[in-house]
């Protein structure tokens, strides 16, 4: 009985090992076509915010074995596409690393026709095709869809590509802007009048007739010298001072003293407002010429007197 079942056991093991063996010869093999075959595959497109004419751009990213090239014939031809949508433009690289080709494809996509509401549209399913010498690879993409908006007009065509007429605008009632540039431009020269009347800024001939506006310009002219000096200065304020007496005298029409003031405001009465000033002016400058003293009036008090004196006899 050993005999008989020694010869079978060894039969059956026999049976079972070339069982395994090409079991697992042929899972190699299958692993092996498997992997000459493995691929990756993205597509990504932006979704939303596209109207009539737009253009939707598509990029796809495969990854195979290396040594794969795309076959362009298995992309859409140019200008065809879905009902809605259709190709324009097409381009595509590879790029081989140790093991695989990566490859790029770049679809843009234009809407030319829309619906009365806004809605999805399925750009065209691919079949792309790669070859590597016998051996090819079908890689199928799914469509992607972009969402459209209603917009008029809902077609592209020469019709509604053509530039439409300029509108003329609306005419606006400009009277109003008018009065109010004119009213500005009289207050404005009103005003330009003005300042140059305060500031003598006009050095006319029939203004020097006016010994005030002629003694305020020769006093400023005296600033204009002023040296450091303290003996400089005060000789300046004497000339100033002789300056402005010598348009009261002029003013007044005859040769002015402290006590003899009352004839001034006769004959002048536009200076009453200044009376005050002018005394004081006076009582100073005297002491200074008769007695002696320093002048207690500097070249700048004497310009501010001068001025007021020639505000008011422009007056």
């Amino acid at each position: 009985m050993s005999s008989i079942c020694m010869p079978l056991f060894s039969l059956l093991f026999t049976l079972i090992t070339s069982f395994a063996y090409a079991s697992d010869e042929q899972n190699q093999i299958a692993n092996g076509k498997h992997q000459s075959r493995a691929v990756l595959e993205k597509s990504s497109v932006d979704e939303i915010g596209y109207r009539v004419g737009d253009v939707a751009h598509q990029s796809i990213e495969v990854i195979t074995p290396k040594g794969y090239h795309l076959d362009e014939n298995s992309l859409p031809a140019i200008g065809k596409g879905a009902a809605n949508i259709e190709l324009r433009h097409a381009d595509w690289k590879h790029t081989d690393f140790a093991d695989h080709t990566r490859h790029l494809i770049h679809l843009e996509w234009q809407v030319f026709r829309v619906m009365q509401e806004a809605r999805y549209y399925a750009l065209r399913p691919l079949h792309l095709q790669f070859h590597h010498k016998k051996q090819t690879l079908n890689i199928d993409i799914k469509p992607a869809h972009v969402l459209v908006s209603s917009v008029l007009p809902s077609q592209m065509n020469k019709d509604t590509m053509a530039l439409r007429a300029d509108i003329k605008p609306k005419l606006r009632d400009t009277s109003i802007y008018l009065a109010v540039l004119a009213l500005t431009t009289f207050m404005f020269l009103l005003s330009l009048v003005y300042f140059t009347w305060h500031f003598d800024w006009l050095n006319l001939r029939a203004r020097k007739l006016q010994p005030f506006r002629r003694a305020y310009r020769e006093i400023k002219s005296e600033i204009k010298k002023m040296s450091s000096t303290n003996n400089a200065q005060t000789t300046q304020a004497f000339k100033a001072m002789q300056i402005l007496r010598s348009a009261f005298d002029t003013s007044a029409e005859l040769t002015l003293t402290i006590e003899r003031l009352s004839l001034l405001y006769q004959h002048c009465p536009w200076l009453i407002p200044k009376q005050q000033e002018i005394e004081h002016f006076y009582l100073v400058s005297e002491l200074a010429f008769f007695a002696g003293e320093q002048p207690k009036l500097s070249l700048l008090q004497l310009k501010r007197l001068s001025h007021q004196l020639m505000r008011l006899e422009s007056i």
